[in-house]
């Protein structure tokens, strides 16, 4: 018999204590917005699509590459480019100084202190100002001191960024300024609330915000989760998750202050389905014989990953869960077509490609998933002397047989959101569904092109399959499609990128350090190519239709209210908020 001290037992009481509290809070907000005997309403299907970091210039690199060229508008050549509609959505959020020290879009309205959600005290003095304080470096910057760093919004001026991602503003450094992050954004567009970077549903007090999700769920609605990277990043993880840090992403039970054990246990979607396997963390190096894969429990913890894949079909999380193995695709499809939501089954499938960090094998543009294994989000990590090369290979394998192997234990995109649409249709009620290419940002980060095309490609086919199924499943008279970017990253794209293409290749231009000779640069230097891995505060495109749909039209140049605010429209604009809006209105 083992005899805990009662140090341990404290330890344990504190753990269930805190459970206990971010439980009931997350609770008593969320149902005071929403009644679970809410009768299922207008649009039977909602579905958002999210290509993190796709912004425009990223989209038309997409289209270029399927031999469509276009300078400004919607574009053609993708699949969500033939939607009925089109805009142009701000995606700015919050920015706060600490007492008089500098704004940071990184900072909630509280002290800090304390690590938990929502535990620390609000910031002696602090009271929310409508006014736009851009700042004048990635993440804010400007001292509280000064009279124009007043505002707690970043804001978005078209003067200094361009009304639009092909007419360029004043100032080419200025959408550098107090950028965005996924969190941020994902909790706009699940919320309606704009908060500060790496807020996951919370708004900048850290208290817990209802998701679209959950008020689908409250609407009798089955729902759904499906990403190309880890199931518990950023974006997949703000529609049923409120913690105030994007990288908590999952702890042992029983806490409950983080993303996995919330999905999982309070929120509960239908399906989810995505990356985070923890046999995927990068490895720069080839294995000697005898030594197996290494596991990295970032994304899922050892106890969380040991209780699912011991427990596949019944354990504490109550759901069927799925992992990366022999025929993954096929397994998923089969499981898929045997759940069904009215019996109250749930599916979880965890994926991902060794060397990958989580994510599913990668697509390049011409889609041969010739990049897989090799890590993707080394900022700068396809330029220099070191690009990535090398795989983590078992003894006795090669790169090609790396790459079969890992094609076939995992699903692509598009096998997960076949499967996703399986399981969620059998639901008479109808459902609600995001689908996130996740790896488009990670591309756009490490600045390489033929990633980055190849994960818009791989998104677009995934975008494809549910505008079929929206043909075959009712119509656009009973679904919604909103297909759009969280935030946009600083890309360029030369007047001659066409013509480079198709004469020297994408492989060719994604290796050229000289801008010219590549066609495209990153940043706000035509000479340099490299000069910028991160987002920007440009607004992002949104294609949509089917049935609610007018709501986000009728929104052009529109305001919003925030924190008890009225805060006015920009012309020729949307805002994520609308975007919320739109599918609450459509639920």
């Amino acid at each position: 018999m083992v005899i805990k001290s009662s140090s341990q037992f404290r330890h344990q009481r504190r753990l269930l204590a805190t459970a206990l509290i971010i439980v009931v809070g997350i609770i008593i907000i969320l149902n005071s917005h929403s009644s679970l005997a809410t009768p299922v309403t207008k649009t039977k299907n909602v579905i958002l699509m999210i290509g993190d970091g796709m912004g425009w210039e990223m989209a038309r690199a997409g289209s270029i590459e399927k031999g469509y060229n276009y300078s400004s508008g919607r574009g053609e050549g993708l699949s969500f480019q033939t939607l009925d509609n089109y805009a142009l959505a701000t995606t700015y959020g919050t920015t706060i100084a600490p007492g008089n020290g500098v704004f940071s879009t990184n900072n909630s309205a509280l002290s800090g202190s304390n690590p938990i959600t929502g535990a620390s005290p609000i910031l002696p003095g602090f009271k929310f100002q409508p006014k736009v304080n851009p700042g004048n470096k990635p993440s804010g910057g400007e001292k509280n001191l000064n009279s124009h760093a007043v505002g707690n919004l970043v804001g978005y001026d078209p003067q200094r960024g361009g009304i639009n991602p092909w007419t360029h503003g004043n100032d080419p450094e200025y959408i550098k300024y107090s950028y965005p992050d996924s969190a941020n954004t994902a909790t706009t567009l699940y919320t309606g609330v704009k908060s500060y970077n790496n807020a996951i549903s919370v708004d900048i007090f850290e208290k817990p915000l209802e998701t679209i999700l959950k008020t689908a769920a409250d609407h009798g609605k089955s729902t759904g989760i499906v990403t190309s990277v880890p199931v518990d990043h950023a974006t997949p993880g703000a529609a049923a998750a409120n913690v105030n840090r994007r990288n908590k992403y999952d702890g042992d039970y029983p806490t409950l202050d983080n993303i996995l054990q919330q999905e999982l246990r309070i929120y509960q979607p239908t399906v989810i389905l995505g990356g985070g396997h923890p046999l995927t963390g990068a490895n720069s190096q080839s294995l000697p014989t005898g030594v197996e894969p290494p596991t990295k429990f970032e994304y899922i913890t050892k106890t969380t990953y040991t209780e699912l894949s011991k427990n596949p079909n019944q354990n504490r999380y109550n759901y069927t869960f799925l992992e990366r193995g022999k025929d993954a695709a096929e397994k998923l499809a089969l499981t898929a077509a045997k759940l069904d939501p009215n019996m109250g089954d749930r599916l979880l499938g965890l994926y991902g490609a060794r060397g990958q960090e989580g994510n599913l094998p990668v697509s390049t543009a011409n889609g041969d998933y010739s990049n897989t294994g090799l890590s993707i989000f080394s900022l700068f990590g396809s330029q220099g002397k070191n690009p990535d090369t090398v795989r983590p290979l078992l003894p006795g394998e090669t790169d090609k047989s790396f790459i079969a192997k890992e094609i076939n234990e995992n699903p692509t995109l598009n096998d997960l959101t076949k499967a996703a649409l399986e399981v969620l249709s059998k639901d008479k009620d109808g459902f609600w569904l995001m689908v996130e290419g996740g790896d488009i940002d990670w591309a756009a980060h490490d600045d390489n092109l033929d990633n980055m095309i190849g994960t818009v490609l791989d998104f677009d086919k995934a975008v494809k399959t549910t505008i079929d199924w929206i043909k075959n499943n009712g119509g656009w008279e009973n679904n919604l499609l909103i297909v759009t970017a969280d935030h946009d990253h600083y890309l360029t794209l030369n007047p001659n990128f066409s013509e480079l293409l198709k004469e020297k290749g994408i492989e060719t231009l994604t290796a050229e350090s000289d801008s010219i000779k590549a066609g495209h640069f990153w940043g706000s230097n035509p000479q340099i190519k490299y000069g910028w891995g991160n987002h920007s505060n440009r607004p992002v495109p949104v294609y949509y239709q089917g049935k609610g749909s007018e709501v986000l039209t009728n929104s052009v140049g529109k305001g919003f209210r925030l924190y008890g605010y009225d805060i006015p429209g920009i012309g020729g604009l949307v805002d994520q908020i609308h975007i919320y809006q739109t599918q609450r209105k459509a639920l």
